[in-house]
C-alpha cells in the first residue's frame, strides 16, 4: 500500500534528522577541550512478510520468503574515543593523557557521584584545592604521607596541595644518605680531579712549595643555618720529614691490596668559627683533623685513612668513621651574624659528618675537586609544583628540595562505550561502561598524563562535512519518497470520477 511507503520515509526522515543533529553537535565542539566525536549507526526496522520461505521437493526447487522492509532506524549512536592533538600550554596543572583513561572528579568534601573526563583544563584555588574551574569539582587522587610516600588503596579523595607548606631544616650528616652502590652510607660526596703533576712536583721537591688546591661548600645545621667550609688537598710527599710514603699497599674498600701511586692530604675549616672534634674529644679548633686519600697508578681512587701510613681504611658497608679517614664531627655551630650566639650554638644539634671521595680521581690534568652533594639544607618553602606522567605530584621548595604531595587518579572501564554523557565534556559510569577501574598513568591500560597540555576534540571537520552532504541528500531523498507515495495515492483517489 502506498501509506506504507509514506511512513517510511517519515521513519528515513527522523532518522536522518537525528544524524544531521549529531553531526552539528561534533562540529559545533571542534574547539571543546577533550571532546570525543559521535557517530551514528543504523538498522533496518521491521519486515512484512509477503511469502514465507518453502523447502525443495523431488521435483520442485524451494521457494525463497518475500520480505518488506518497514523503514529505518538508529541502531546505536556511538562514541568516538580515539585521541586528540595536543595543545602546550606551558601550565603546570593543565593534563592531557595520551592514551586510554579518564581523569577523576568528584565533589570536595566526597559526596555525590564522581565524573570522568579528558578535559585536563585544571588549576589551583585559594584553599590549595586541585580542581575543575568549570564545575568547580575536584581532581581524584591519592595524596603521600610526611615522608612524600603514596599509597594507592582504596577510594581516591581530593588532592590538597598545601599552600605555603614548609619543608624542615635538616643537619648535614642527619638527612638521606648517598655513596656507591651498596655503600651508601655517606652525607657529603666529592668528585672532580686532583692534578697529579701537582704530586709529580711535590715530590721531586720534596715537599717543599706543595701546591694546595682549595674549594667551599656550605654545609648546614638542624636549625637551618648556613656554614661556610673550605676543603683543602695537598699533596703528601713525606712522613714525619723522612721521604715519600709511596709506594705503599692500601686496602680498598672491597679489602683488596692495591699499590698506592699518589697520596693526598685534605683539611676541613670553618669560615665563621663553627669547631670541631678531636676523637671524640671538643676542639677549640676552627679546623678537623687532617686526615688521607690515596689513588692507584691509573688515577682512581682506593681509599681513605686517618694516617698516612695507609692503615685502617673504609670497608663497604660499614659506616664512616674518623678511624677510616672520612668523617668529621661538629662540636659546635657557629651563631650566625646578628643572632645570639651562646643561645644558637647550644640549640643547633650537632654531630659526625660522613665523606665520599669515590667519585674523585687523580689524573694529569687540571685541578677541578667539586662537592658534588650533601644532605643537609635549610628551611624552604612551597614555590611550584610538577606533575609526572604517571601523575606524581612533586612540591619544588626554596630551599633546593622536592617531595612528593600526592598523585593524580586515573580511570577505565571494561566497556568505555557504555559510559553516559553528562556534558561539559564529562561522562558518568552506566549499568553497562562496568565498574570505574582506578590506577596511576603509564601502567596497564591508563595512558601517560602529559602536564602543560591539554587535549584537543578529536573531531575531524572534513570527514563532518562529508557525512553531512550523506545525511542531507538522504533525508532529501527519504523526503521524496514520501512525495511519490503522496502521488500515488493520488492517482488512485483520481480513478474515481
Amino acid at each position: 500500500m502506498a501509506f506504507d511507503s509514506l511512513f517510511i520515509g517519515v521513519t528515513g526522515l527522523n532518522a536522518y534528522q537525528q544524524q544531521i543533529d549529531v553531526i552539528s553537535n561534533n562540529i559545533a565542539n571542534v574547539g571543546t577541550t577533550g571532546f570525543k566525536g559521535q557517530d551514528v549507526n543504523f538498522q533496518d526496522l521491521l519486515y512484512q512478510t509477503q511469502q514465507f520461505s518453502s523447502a525443495p521437493t523431488a521435483t520442485r526447487g524451494g521457494v525463497n520468503a518475500q520480505d518488506v522492509g518497514l523503514g529505518v532506524k538508529i541502531g546505536s549512536i556511538d562514541t568516538d574515543l580515539s585521541q586528540g592533538g595536543l595543545q602546550t600550554t606551558g601550565i603546570n596543572t593543565n593534563l592531557a593523557i595520551n592514551g586510554d583513561g579518564f581523569f577523576v572528579l568528584g565533589n570536595s568534601n566526597g559526596s555525590g557521584t564522581p565524573q570522568y573526563t579528558r578535559n585536563g583544563d585544571f588549576s589551583i584555588n585559594q584553599n590549595g584545592l586541585l580542581y575543575d574551574p568549570s564545575s568547580g569539582m575536584a581532581v581524584q587522587g591519592f595524596t603521600a604521607n610526611k615522608n612524600g610516600i603514596v599509597t594507592q588503596t582504596g577510594v581516591p579523595g581530593t588532592l590538597q596541595i598545601p599552600i605555603g607548606l614548609k619543608s624542615e631544616a635538616v643537619a648535614t650528616g642527619a638527612g638521606a644518605k648517598s655513596g656507591p652502590t651498596g655503600d651508601a652510607n655517606f652525607d657529603v660526596s666529592f668528585g672532580g680531579n686532583l692534578d697529579q703533576t701537582q704530586y709529580i712536583a711535590a715530590v721531586s721537591n720534596g715537599g717543599v712549595g706543595a701546591t694546595l688546591t682549595t674549594i667551599s661548600t656550605t654545609i648546614y645545621d638542624s636549625l637551618g643555618g648556613a656554614h661556610l667550609v673550605n676543603i683543602t688537598f695537598q699533596p703528601e710527599v713525606s712522613s714525619g720529614g723522612v721521604g715519600p710514603v709511596l709506594p705503599l699497599a692500601v686496602t680498598n674498600a672491597s679489602g683488596a691490596q692495591v699499590t698506592a701511586a699518589t697520596e693526598w692530604s685534605y683539611t676541613i675549616s670553618s669560615t665563621d668559627g663553627t669547631l670541631f672534634n678531636t676523637a671524640g674529644v671538643p676542639a677549640t679548633s676552627t679546623s678537623a683533623p687532617t686526615q688521607f686519600i690515596y689513588f692507584d697508578q691509573n688515577g682512581q681512587f682506593i681509599n681513605t685513612t686517618a694516617t698516612d701510613t695507609g692503615t685502617t681504611g673504609h670497608t663497604i658497608g660499614t659506616q664512616p668513621s674518623a678511624a677510616q679517614g672520612n668523617q668529621i664531627s661538629v662540636a659546635q655551630w657557629s651563631a650566625p651574624a646578628g643572632a645570639n650566639n651562646s643561645t644558637t650554638q647550644a640549640a643547633a644539634a650537632t654531630g659526625p659528618i660522613g665523606l665520599d671521595f669515590s667519585d674523585m680521581s687523580s689524573l694529569a690534568g687540571t685541578a677541578l675537586p667539586n662537592v658534588i652533594s650533601q644532605n643537609g639544607f635549610a628551611q624552604g618553602t612551597l614555590s611550584n609544583i610538577t606533575i609526572g606522567q604517571d601523575g606524581t605530584i612533586t612540591g619544588a621548595f626554596t630551599n633546593g628540595q622536592a617531595q612528593t604531595l600526592g598523585q593524580v587518579a586515573l580511570a577505565t572501564f571494561q566497556n568505555e562505550q557504555g559510559l553516559t554523557r553528562a556534558g561539559g565534556s564529562a561522562f558518568l559510569q552506566s549499568a553497562n561502561s562496568g565498574l570505574a577501574q582506578i590506577g596511576q598513568g603509564t601502567t596497564g591500560r591508563y595512558g601517560a598524563i602529559i602536564a602543560g597540555s591539554l587535549e584537543q576534540s578529536n573531531v575531524s571537520i572534513a570527514s563532518e562535512f562529508t557525512k553531512m552532504i550523506v545525511a542531507q541528500n538522504a533525508f532529501a531523498a527519504n523526503s521524496k519518497s514520501i512525495t511519490t507515495g503522496d502521488q500515488d495515492m493520488q492517482t488512485v483517489i483520481g480513478l474515481i470520477r
